[in-house]
């Protein structure tokens, strides 16, 4: 999917709603390897484990083609701010930990989108990245 204008730091990213409602549908697709997972594995392992699923998931969906399955759903990518390109692996991780810093706080870097004018969260800014409506 491509996006309908090219991409640059001033384009407004796509609102809260539907990016939560993808973060929803990615979460559900997760659930079940976790649950497994830490069924199977407890403790430390389980969660060593989980780590690691959730975040091969993200950054692997996020530098292949910008697009996690709930965020294809919802018709949104993640792209770099400045050309629209899709994300390396390095600027994914990058973003994927920014995700973590958005969570501080109660997930105020979250909660950001809704009222930037950009609908940036902290991890779009740290990352450098824009989520976008395609198709």
């Amino acid at each position: 999917m491509q996006a309908t204008a090219p991409v640059t730091r001033d384009t407004v990213c796509a609102g809260f709603g539907d990016r939560f409602v993808a973060w929803l549908i990615d979460f559900a697709i997760l659930l079940i390897p976790n649950l497994i997972i830490y069924l199977i594995l407890k403790g430390a392992a389980g969660q060593a484990v989980s780590f690691l699923l959730n975040a091969g998931y993200v950054v692997y969906f996020w530098s292949s083609s910008g697009q996690t399955p709930g965020k294809s759903i919802m018709k949104l990518q993640v792209v770099h701010a400045d050309g629209g390109a899709i994300l390396t692996p390095g600027q994914a991780i990058v973003r994927w930990i920014g995700t973590f810093i958005s969570g501080i706080a109660i997930g105020l870097g979250y909660l950001w989108i809704i009222w930037d004018p950009k609908h940036e969260g902290w991890h779009d800014k740290i990352a450098t990245t824009k989520v976008i409506k395609v198709g």
